[in-house]
C-alpha cells in the first residue's frame, strides 16, 4: 500500500525515459523517411544514450527491491 501511495508522488524515471524513447524514435523515423540522414544519426545516438539511462535506472531498481525484499 505505501509503495502504490509513494508510486503517486514520486515521479517513475524509468516511464519517463521509456516516453523520451518513444518520442525519439518517432521522430528518427520521420528524418529517415525525409532523408535527413545526418540528423537521424544524431537521434539515434541520443536514443542509444537514453537507452543506457534506462538500463542503469532498471538495474537500480532491482537492486532496491531485492534490498527491500532481505528486510
Amino acid at each position: 500500500m505505501f509503495n502504490f501511495i509513494k508510486s503517486l508522488i514520486k515521479p517513475n524515471p524509468e516511464s519517463r525515459l521509456r516516453k523520451d524513447i518513444s518520442k525519439k524514435y518517432k521522430e528518427a523515423v520521420e528524418l529517415q523517411r525525409n532523408g535527413k540522414l545526418r540528423d537521424f544519426a544524431e537521434v539515434m545516438s541520443q536514443i542509444e544514450a537514453l537507452e543506457k539511462q534506462l538500463e542503469e535506472v532498471i538495474s537500480e531498481n532491482r537492486r532496491q527491491n531485492q534490498s527491500d525484499e532481505k528486510r
